[in-house]
């Protein structure tokens, strides 16, 4: 009887076994999996936005996955910030490291997407596409000679030479120091991503220079005729390009992202994620999110999020931290409950800083007790400064027939008072107040920037006074720790750790359903959204949002950026 079992079992694994001998294995091998990154929102307003989390797994999956042979890039309809396509750029030249190919699919492409479809052996672009190459600029809004029309005056109350938040409200062009740190943020990104479209398109500096100064709008034949595409079509053109790559006709593909959008593929990529029951409970690595102006409640919600970041460090399970950081700062208490919740977190494991496109000021200083900070390139951060500013009735309550009568115990018990805002404006001793306010605050963000980075005093003050930094500067000036993406941060979290790549990662704060519906219909949010303040008046719905967060903090000190500087 046993012996006849031992058969039958041997007789059962002959047959499992035996389809896998049958396949064609070079066919299996030359298997495409087509990255959709097309945003599907415009299309189907109920679907939530995703984290980026996934994306950068299923790459870093895929990079080790010997079923895949390449990827099929869809880009067609992409709306990513420039430092998330860098990121995702990053991520799929250490794909390509492996020896694996990539075929990009392009639409209405700008700089910042061909860039990223320039990661490609082939890019195929859409019939009907357009290729935008104009550049990039920098530049802000001023609104001074609006408030001043309104009758709404403005006091700047700044003592640092680079803290530039508040001259969309009392200038009309930039400062010679704001000129001064976003030329260099500029130069910065522009020669990045020409150093990065040169070398992978094999362009000399002349050859880019006539695209960008002359050639910078083309249609898809016009892109064609000049190389900077390989093929024009859909999904026939896909197919020719990667026959040319592989020296053979690929039929197989895996699908991730949205079938009803997808270029080519229909089967769903299993991006083979770690798998928890009884017997096998894999690690977790904590991804948070710290998004928005640093503010308790509003933004990024400090006052929830610290205590998310301290419960993660109390949970045995929890190994390591990722913070993805994106914010310009705001509240310097909601910043520092951050910073410190990190800073109990770091005593007990590992935690990384991962900047988006930015985290300066107030979002630098979150960050400063990580045992690791990473940027991208093109990062705005540094910013270590404060600032105020004070709005105050300059003949608007005249032209809304509005009067204001008190009477006050103490000389400057009516600093505040006012129906929209102050009634007036500073007298010399309450501005000299708040100089000493300020460049107090300014000394405490000094001293906890060289205690966080163990950097001396001195060396702070020189990458201080509130200047900016690309991502590739502030690490010459010792402010990060290195350039990477998010799957980098990953990676040195789990090193940091002395983890496996075993790992589940969970994301934090969890996505309410409600609350991104209503980012898919911004009108209805219009009605149904919370007001963060009953002092301002609906008129402010009117105002900027820059506008309306520094009137609803009007003559507090903050470690804060201008909000709404143009960048493109």
């Amino acid at each position: 009887m046993g012996a006849r079992f031992k058969y039958l079992v041997l007789g059962m694994c002959c047959i499992a076994v035996f389809p896998l001998f049958s396949q064609d294995w070079s066919a299996l091998q030359s298997t495409y999996l087509e990255l959709n990154l097309n945003d599907v929102r415009s299309a189907n307003p109920f679907a939530l936005p995703k984290q980026p989390l996934d994306v950068f797994r299923v790459i870093e999956r895929a990079t080790k996955d010997d079923r895949v042979r390449g990827i099929v890039l869809n880009i067609g309809a992409v709306s990513y910030s420039r430092d998330h396509l860098w990121e995702l750029r990053s991520a799929l030249e250490q794909f390509k490291a492996e020896g694996k190919h990539i075929c990009a699919f392009i639409g209405n492409a700008n700089m910042d997407i061909y860039t990223l479809a320039s990661v490609a052996d082939k890019i195929v672009m859409e019939d009907l596409g357009t290729l935008n190459m104009m550049g990039y600029v920098a530049g802000r809004g001023y609104v001074r000679n609006t408030l001043e029309k309104l009758g709404i005056g403005v006091r700047e109350l700044r003592y640092f030479e680079y803290k530039s938040a508040a001259e969309m409200f009392t200038r009309t062009s930039m400062s010679d120091a704001d000129r001064r740190q976003y030329n260099d943020y500029l130069d910065d990104i522009f020669s990045f991503s020409r150093e990065t479209l040169m070398n992978a398109r094999g362009w000399t500096a002349a050859e880019f220079n006539t695209i960008i100064n002359q050639n910078f709008l083309l249609s898809a034949k016009n892109a064609l005729a000049i190389s900077l595409v390989d093929y024009v079509g859909g999904k026939n053109a896909v197919q020719k390009a990667i026959a040319e790559i592989e020296e053979n006709e690929v039929t197989s593909f895996y699908l991730y992202g949205d079938q009803a959008t997808s270029l080519i593929a229909n089967i769903k990529y299993d991006n083979l994620r770690a798998r928890n029951n009884l017997f096998n409970r894999p690690p977790i690595v904590a991804v948070v999110y710290a998004e928005g102006q640093t503010d308790a409640n509003m933004g990024m919600g400090t006052a929830k999020l610290s205590k998310t970041v301290i419960d993660l460090a109390d949970n045995n399970r929890v190994k390591a931290i990722v913070v993805k950081i994106n914010s310009p700062g705001g509240s310097a208490q909601a910043a520092d409950s951050l910073a410190e919740a990190i800073r109990y977190a770091q005593e007990k494991k590992p935690v990384v800083v991962s900047m988006g496109s930015v985290a300066a000021s107030g979002g630098y200083w979150a960050a400063l007790y990580a045992e690791h900070i990473m940027a991208t390139p093109y990062t705005i951060t540094g910013s270590i400064g404060v600032i105020s500013n004070w709005f105050y009735d300059n003949g608007l309550y005249n032209r809304l027939g509005l009067t204001v009568d008190v009477i006050k115990r103490g000389d400057h018990s009516d600093l505040m008072a006012g129906v929209l805002f102050p009634y007036r404006n500073l007298t010399l001793q309450e501005a000299e107040q708040y100089k000493r306010l300020i460049i107090d605050l300014y000394d405490v963000f000094v001293e906890k920037v060289a205690f966080g980075r163990d950097m001396e005093k001195e060396s702070v003050e020189a990458a201080a006074q509130g200047r900016i930094f690309s991502g590739t500067r502030a690490l010459e000036a010792g402010l990060i720790d290195s350039i990477g993406n998010l799957s980098d941060a990953l990676r040195m979290a789990r090193n940091l750790a002395g983890i496996s790549e075993n790992t589940i990662y969970r994301e934090y704060p969890e996505p309410r359903f409600f609350d991104k519906l209503m980012e898919n219909f911004p009108m209805t949010a219009r009605f149904f959204g919370n007001r963060t303040s009953k002092n301002i008046p609906t008129f402010a719905d009117i105002l900027t949002p820059d506008i309306r967060y520094r009137l609803e903090h009007n003559g507090k000190i903050m470690p804060i950026l201008p909000m709404e500087f143009l960048i493109n």
